[in-house]
């Protein structure tokens, strides 16, 4: 195939994933952990590659059905880099079985394999093929936890959901081909009804994915159900990646106001923000809050695929990346605190008193996700609502901002129980391993310095907010 060594990176992970499944075979009993060490390293190598080849014009070019552009390198590193810390996570995560350590990181690089051919794809087969392999990855990483009935029942709900936004994603594959004659997505066809209707299909394929509204159901037991590295996983690195195929798709290949989608997708930005926001404010389980949260981030997300414009796409760039900090350090510490004390809102009671760290780096993702000054997320909201405000769209800039405001609430209800509230009884001492600390430290690192130097990020999403014709 044309120029498949442009795919270097994404083929090296299935690789060795590949290989970890057979070492998980030939290796015997306890010498698991060391896959679990071989897929983060594995992650990092991969990110040393991309990284490496930023910017190089060998590294850039297109193939049979992908491209690869500067934008999709900065999805692609973004996603791995996200991917890297959550296995780290799991690396420390007690209710993971050991025996199954090698099937586990298996199935993240296979997954992060496919978000990385995501970005990439320009051709509505390997779309299907991507998200297919990402999917059937993440059905059974959502249920790992075999014994815990919601790990069942969420991964039961994410499959559900999955097969049906899947096949309706099908019918619109097959409605593109008899518009278009052809599933490339840069053929060029005019927008009559029948290309119109396909859009439509495909765009809840992706929706579900991103988790928009109101395609969002399978979200909150999802996430609750799943191990936690693997809740923070996708929360970040699938919404991500499908932002990316959003961009490409509905703000390249398709522009939306060419198209007449982008009332539509404005729409499914505002509704996404606030049904997401306002139905945070009712949960008391902390995983099904940071759900909730997953699913209004998405809808502020949107907003910069809705105003399509430069401004506007760079946004959405620079608030992924500043994202995947975000979540992964709010994850980090739910995984620590969850480990002895669950994860209800009460587990939080008097977090500062037993680990002040813990509870600032908390505060500080969390304010960060409500878009408070000076951390990196306020930055980020502060880009998109500009390029809503530049290109005319004011009450979606007020919406969002709107929504920012509200969503402090449920973000300072976890702050006033750290800082304010007492445990009851005698709280369970944590024990916090070295790998969620190193995760912890590298995401909370990113919320304070991009918020405070934001400057070599807007360099990079500028440099990199360039799509190959």
């Amino acid at each position: 195939m044309l120029n498949l060594s442009l795919l270097t990176p994404a083929l090296a992970l299935a690789g060795l994933a590949l290989l970890i499944l057979l070492a998980d075979m030939l290796l015997p009993r306890g010498r698991e952990r060391w896959l679990a060490h071989l897929a983060w390293i594995s992650c990092a190598g991969v990110l040393c590659l991309l990284v490496r080849g930023l910017g190089d014009p060998a590294a850039l070019g297109r193939g049979t059905l992908w491209t690869v552009d500067p934008f999709s390198q900065f999805f692609q590193t973004a996603t791995v880099l996200a991917a890297m810390l959550c296995l780290l996570l799991s690396l420390d995560y007690r209710d993971l079985p050991r025996r199954q350590a090698g099937s586990f990181s298996a199935l993240m690089l296979l997954s992060v394999s496919g978000l990385m051919l995501l970005t990439a794809a320009h051709d509505l087969l390997l779309i299907f093929i991507s998200l297919e392999l990402v999917s059937l990855s993440s059905f059974i990483l959502a249920g790992f936890e075999r014994s815990h009935p919601k790990s069942n029942e969420g991964a039961m709900k994410y499959f559900l959901f999955g097969a049906f936004a899947s096949a309706v994603m099908v019918y619109g594959i097959s409605l593109y081909y008899g518009a278009a004659g052809t599933t490339r997505l840069d053929a060029g066809a005019p927008p009559d009804p029948l290309l119109i209707l396909s859009l439509l299909l495909i765009l809840l394929g992706f929706g579900f994915k991103a988790s928009l509204a109101p395609m969002h159901f399978w979200v909150p037991d999802a996430y609750e159900g799943a191990p936690t590295p693997v809740t923070a996983f996708l929360s970040i690195a699938p919404k991500i990646a499908t932002f990316a195929l959003l961009l490409r798709v509905y703000g390249a290949f398709f522009p939306a106001g060419r198209y007449g989608l982008q009332a539509l997708l404005g729409l499914l930005a505002a509704l996404t923000m606030t049904i997401g926001n306002f139905t945070a404010f009712f949960q008391n389980d902390v995983k099904r809050l940071l759900a909730y949260s997953s699913i209004a981030q998405a809808g502020y997300l949107m907003i910069g695929l809705a105003v399509g414009t430069p401004l506007g796409l760079q946004g959405a760039m620079f608030y992924s990346f500043v994202y995947a900090a975000m979540n992964v350090g709010c994850f980090a510490v739910v995984q620590a605190v969850g480990r002895e004390g669950g994860y209800g809102l009460d587990a939080f009671n008097g977090l500062a008193k037993r680990s002040l760290g813990l509870s600032l780096a908390m505060a500080f993702c969390l304010l960060s996700l409500a878009g408070i000054p000076p951390l990196a997320g306020f930055i980020g909201k502060l880009y998109i609502f500009a390029a809503a405000v530049e290109s005319g769209q004011y009450a979606l800039a007020v919406i969002g901002v709107l929504n920012s405001v509200a969503s402090v609430y449920y973000y300072f209800r976890i702050a006033q129980r750290m800082f304010l509230r007492e445990a009851k009884g005698e709280p369970a001492a944590l024990a916090v391993g070295p790998y969620v600390y190193g995760s912890l430290a590298a995401a909370v690192a990113g919320v304070l310095l991009l918020g405070v130097h934001p400057e070599p990020l807007i360099a990079g999403v500028r440099a990199s907010a360039r799509l190959l014709p």
